[in-house]
């Protein structure tokens, strides 16, 4: 402390420009109690009563840093640090300062919750102003760091200090409806977007034990009717009845344009706001209106673009509403990942609905991200509720999956392309042969997943055919089907080259350890069946050389139990119908005739 009160502190403009070295250079142990720990603390409080506005920005840095390290040094002097860090939120200080003061009071209040005298002291008189501060730089502001930092600083607050914001709690309410209303053309900032829902959904904390549960549940109606409304805002051309009364919005457009653009960044950000309702925490039981929820995406789900009303359109308006569709499709996929991770098992009876439909949109060939988004959906879904039990469902998503699989596999305009060549004449090979090598020069080779859209496409229908593969309920012949498709990725991948797969080199080896896992998973079962795939098991315990495996826990305790296969091959068999080895269908010769029309329907 001695040679940095000497060299680096020894002015303010020293002190800005060895900021850096001063925050690394301190410990716990250089502030132990010395008698160069009194003029350091004398320091601090000078630099920030300094007129200069970067020498009061590093002495609240030093003052964050000193009380992190130093407990005892906090608890001395955070009153007189907090009231001069208040003090400078409430005036026009630049951002750098504003921001280093929110984070110096959120730690001395947040540190302030076990010490009960500095809890009366600073934390009672302190938090209300620091509340009304941080919802005043909110307002006002227009840097969007700033403006998150202030409402995740504002969260804390009412999660640590819920009775003391109970008065500041209808202007937080305000505020984070002002933000989650939407605005247009420009849309809401994303962190912006995530910070204002987080906000709201903690804000039933002031309620206290008792009204918390139903201020919770206003909430979540509340921006049910939001999400209706902001829905049917953007279905004006499509037929439809409203199901829910619709309140009346704060921000109107009279631009269609621009109204279409509005009511989708509302739902958005209603949409974000009830996943962090979902997944906040609540200190007494509630009933989640689940109902009601599935109602919503179940219409959402159900939007197309084939169906018009009748009479006269906008055109203009009906071509941005047939745009949209996409996202609303995705918004749906959204609230459902949430809502199933949150209310898991209670969901299992909308479930083979859902599959149909997102089967039904899987079949449709949409666009990489919306078909990685239907896929998501579907995987937790299946992931947090009990299997299938309906075998239309199961075998239509099956055959809806297997579609996005396969890219992966070698097509037909492929085998016709060597038939062609290997059909040419004399001629022509003694042409070919003499270009022979040529394809080492092209840069505009064809990759199979050339956007990380269609990355996680792939990995997501591995993960969903896993899952879907697991349940009781499936056609037998979709089955076989499936597991012939499983073998044929796993000996095409052995055989494809890393770079015609994807740019990302480390894609093939993620890949080919879901298909192994997978073939091995479904290889599992009777003792017949297992001493005809040691060489599947063998090959999946090998690590070497794949970029994917690393040293976790789960991989460790994944390879124990495949290891356990080969020393225990007389374990009991899973409860669920596997096909035996001799009863796949390798081969086209061998195959069945629901095999053969399911085949053919896919294109396979």
């Amino acid at each position: 402390l001695k040679s940095l009160l000497q060299l680096q502190l020894a002015s303010d403009v020293s002190s800005v420009l060895h900021l850096s070295s001063v925050l690394s250079t301190l410990s716990e142990d250089s502030l132990s109690p010395s008698p160069h720990l009194q003029r350091w603390t004398s320091r601090v409080t000078s630099l920030i009563h300094s007129k200069d506005a970067g020498a009061r920005w590093a002495g609240i840095c030093i003052a964050y840093r000193t009380s992190s390290l130093s407990k005892f040094t906090m608890t001395e002097f955070a009153q007189s640090w907090a009231g001069l860090a208040l003090s400078i939120l409430t005036k026009p200080e630049p951002p750098p300062l504003l921001k280093a003061s929110i984070r110096y009071l959120r730690h001395v209040l947040s540190a302030a919750t076990d010490v009960p005298e500095l809890q009366r002291q600073l934390a009672t008189p302190t938090v209300p102003k620091f509340s009304q501060a941080l919802v005043s730089i909110i307002e006002k502001t227009a840097d969007y760091e700033l403006k998150a930092l202030a409402m995740d600083a504002l969260r804390d607050m009412v999660i640590l200090y819920p009775s003391l914001n109970r008065a500041s709690s209808s202007s937080i309410t305000n505020m984070c409806h002002q933000i989650l209303n939407g605005s247009a053309p420009q849309r809401t900032n994303k962190l912006l977007l995530h910070n204002a829902a987080g906000l709201y959904a903690v804000l039933h904390y002031t309620g206290g034990k008792v009204g918390a549960a139903n201020l919770w549940k206003k909430s979540v109606d509340e921006t049910l009717q939001c999400l209706w409304a902001a829905s049917m805002g953007l279905r004006t051309t499509f037929p439809g009845k409203v199901l829910v009364p619709l309140p009346s919005s704060g921000l109107t457009c009279d631009d269609p344009v621009l109204a279409v653009a509005l009511n989708l960044d509302r739902l958005q950000c209603s949409a974000a706001a009830l996943c962090s309702l979902l997944r906040t925490t609540i200190q007494r039981p509630v009933q989640v209106p689940i109902g009601h929820i599935m109602e919503f995406c179940l219409f959402l789900l159900a939007c197309t673009a084939d169906e018009e009303k009748e009479g006269h359109v906008d055109t203009i308006v009906r071509a941005l509403e047939l745009a949209i569709v996409p996202e609303l499709q995705s918004s749906a996929c959204d609230l459902l990942c949430c809502l199933a991770k949150t209310v898991q098992h209670r969901l299992t009876p909308y479930v083979s609905r859902l599959a149909v439909m997102i089967a039904y949109h899987l079949e449709q060939n949409p666009p990489p991200y919306q078909r990685c988004a239907l896929l998501q959906c579907i995987q937790a879904l299946l992931s947090n509720s009990f299997p299938l039990s309906s075998e239309l469902s199961s075998t239509r998503l099956v055959k809806a999956i297997m579609l996005s699989l396969m890219p992966l596999l070698s097509t037909q305009s492929d085998a016709h392309m060597s038939e062609t060549g290997s059909g040419q004449s004399k001629k022509g090979r003694k042409r070919r042969r003499d270009y022979e090598g040529d394809e080492v020069f092209k840069l505009s080779k064809d990759v199979i997943c050339s956007s990380i859209a269609e990355k996680k496409a792939i990995l997501c229908a591995l993960d969903v055919l896993q899952v879907t593969m697991r349940g009781p309920e499936l056609q037998s012949a979709i089955r076989s089907l499936a597991c012939r498709v499983m073998l044929s990725l796993s000996l095409s991948l052995t055989a494809m080259s890393r770079s015609s797969l994807s740019q990302d080199v480390h894609l093939h080896s993620l890949v080919h350890a879901k298909v192994n896992g997978m073939c091995l998973e479904l290889a599992r079962g009777t003792t017949s069946v297992m001493s005809r795939s040691l060489g599947l098991v063998l090959r999946s315990t090998v690590t070497e050389g794949n970029e994917h495996v690393g040293n976790t826990m789960q991989t460790k305790l994944q390879l124990q139990q495949e290891v356990d296969l080969l020393l225990h091959p007389r374990g009991p068999p899973l409860v669920r119908p596997l096909p035996h080895v001799e009863a796949l269908s390798l081969f086209r010769a061998e195959e069945s005739n629901e095999e053969l029309a399911a085949r053919t329907s896919l294109a396979l």
